[in-house]
């Protein structure tokens, strides 16, 4: 059975993954099934893909993660670019629920 401290670990641990990893990652699934973002934020978004990719493939202790060809990635934001974000920005969402 767990003890009192290993709980009050398990829910700062918690909180911490809610605030740092999901409630960013859903705000920016929210702004793009919204029509929130722009072509000058294409950038932005690439470096939180980008950053977030990293963390995931820390945790699942994977090395030297190949970035996405500039030939895939969107230029503007049009609904491929939407689609191409939201693929990736869900499925973020789905691995960082299951810690």
């Amino acid at each position: 059975m767990k003890t009192n401290k290993m709980l009050k670990e398990d829910v700062v641990n918690q909180f911490i993954i809610e605030i740092a990893l999901i409630k960013p990652v859903k705000k920016i699934i929210e702004d793009l099934e919204a029509g929130n973002f722009r072509d000058c934020d294409i950038n932005w978004l690439d470096n939180k893909l980008e950053n977030f990719i990293e963390f995931t493939a820390s945790t699942l202790n994977i090395k030297g993660v190949m970035p996405q060809r500039e030939s895939v990635k969107p230029k503007y934001i049009n609904r491929y670019a939407v689609e191409y974000y939201l693929k990736y920005f869900k499925q973020l969402l789905d691995y960082f629920k299951s810690f």
